[in-house]
């Protein structure tokens, strides 16, 4: 009896002695200078997201500092950052084919119709009642489901330099025979030395640009509308041959600069900034672009001329900036903390000013600057649906660009371009 005591008294000593040279691994430990370091098992996990945009330019970088701005402030999730440009559209039918997205991703205008069944519902966010009333139809459907945070909304048209203009006394274009008009006077004024209208068209682009404008004014807004016919699919397309002969007749006339199809986006955006030209077919972006290289730039807005007889100018408008996320992402909660962090007021006004855009959210102060102006004289103007969002199946856009490609290169003709189109419109649509 007394040699089981003592050995129950032995063993009690024994575990003191250990609990005492903390044998533990749940408890604090401090290092050399006596800091001391929460135990691993309460540490905040590092968690990984992906990020992608078809944003280019000044406005990725815009992007890219709100985002090195978020994971200083959250150091616990690290970003994958990825602007590819060009490339982001095949890239993200590669993803969607395979169902490997990323985390949060840009929609570029086709948070419905072509994400729509990628995107998690986003109306439960604390900003998502913020969405402002113009846009929140465009990127939220019947049941509530809000598929984005849009940051801006587009309300886009050609640009202009002001100074190009007044030099050569020539107004504000609103039909696209005052636009022709226009284009010859100053090519004539300036023996040749100011291009009327610069187009990257190495880009590709900028060149399907030139048709998402004008084949609205040419088939939608009239009183003369296709937009039924071209969704039901029975559209004439011998009415489209116009929409080419128009863009090839730039060239004829020697409105578009020469080196059009080995030109880039940037080289648009040094000509417009040089006043080496007069009119850009992109939109108030671009204006941003141009006075990175020129802050003096005076530049404006226009509205897409009309085509038709009777007809008013329009606005083409939708999404513009978004972040949507995968509904499938193994990361939502740090992919709704990085998606929250832009809908953040001051992040907002930093994103819409690059784009020289009005805001997505209610309750942002931003400053449009020159542009300002333009906004507000032209309020009133009819805002249109971008025409490849809204009558053209998924998948034309490139279609629009290449073809436009072929066409300057006189690797097809005007009718070439239309049958081209006629032909991805009729197999696209019977594969969706």
């Amino acid at each position: 009896m007394k040699r089981s005591k003592w050995l129950i008294l032995l063993c009690a000593a024994m575990l003191t002695f250990l609990s005492a040279c903390g044998g533990g691994t749940s408890e604090q430990k401090s290092d050399s200078n006596g800091v001391t370091s929460a135990p691993e098992a309460l540490k905040e996990k590092e968690v990984r997201i992906t990020v992608s945009t078809n944003v280019v330019g000044e406005q990725a970088k815009v992007l890219q500092q709100i985002t090195d701005n978020f994971m200083k402030d959250n150091p616990s999730i690290k970003v994958d950052f990825s602007a590819p440009g060009k490339e982001y559209e095949n890239t993200m039918k590669v993803k969607m084919a395979s169902n490997d997205m990323p985390d949060v991703f840009a929609t570029h205008g086709w948070a419905k119709a072509r994400y729509g069944e990628f995107l998690l519902d986003l109306s439960g966010e604390s900003w998502a009642s913020s969405v402002n009333a113009a846009i929140k139809p465009l990127v939220t459907d019947a049941s509530g489901k809000l598929y984005v945070l849009p940051m801006d909304q587009d309300k886009s048209g050609p640009v202009f330099n002001v100074s190009v203009l007044e030099k050569y006394g020539v107004q504000v274009p609103t039909t696209y025979e005052e636009f022709l008009a226009a284009c010859e006077t100053i090519k004539t004024k300036s023996n040749g030395e100011v291009v009327p209208i610069h187009i990257g068209g190495a880009d590709a682009w900028p060149i399907g640009q030139y048709f998402d404008f004008f084949a609205t004014p040419l088939l939608i807004s009239s009183s003369q509308n296709y937009g039924s016919q071209l969704l039901d699919g029975t559209f004439d397309w011998s009415k489209f041959d116009q929409l080419p002969q128009m863009f090839k007749d730039l060239q004829t006339k020697g409105y578009l600069n020469k080196d059009v199809l080995t030109a880039k986006y940037n080289d648009s955006a040094k000509a417009f900034a040089d006043g080496k030209t007069a009119f850009g077919i992109y939109g108030p972006y671009f204006i941003e672009e141009a006075q990175k290289i020129n802050p003096d730039l005076k530049a404006g807005l226009m509205p897409i001329p009309s085509v038709v007889a009777g007809d008013t100018p329009t606005f083409a408008g939708g999404e513009k900036t978004t972040w949507g996320i995968w509904k499938d992402s193994k990361n939502i909660e740090a992919a709704k903390k990085y998606v929250a962090y832009f809908a953040k007021p001051e992040n907002v006004a930093l994103v819409a000013k690059s784009n020289q855009l009005p805001p997505g959210l209610d309750g942002v102060s931003t400053d449009a600057g020159q542009l300002s102006e333009y906004y507000d004289r032209y309020k009133d103007i009819r805002v249109m649906p971008f025409f490849d969002r809204e009558y053209i199946p998924n998948g034309m856009w490139d279609v629009m660009c290449k073809n436009g490609q072929d066409l300057l290169a006189d690797g097809i003709d005007v009718k070439g371009y239309t049958a081209n189109m006629k032909q991805e419109y009729d197999r696209l649509r019977a594969a969706q």
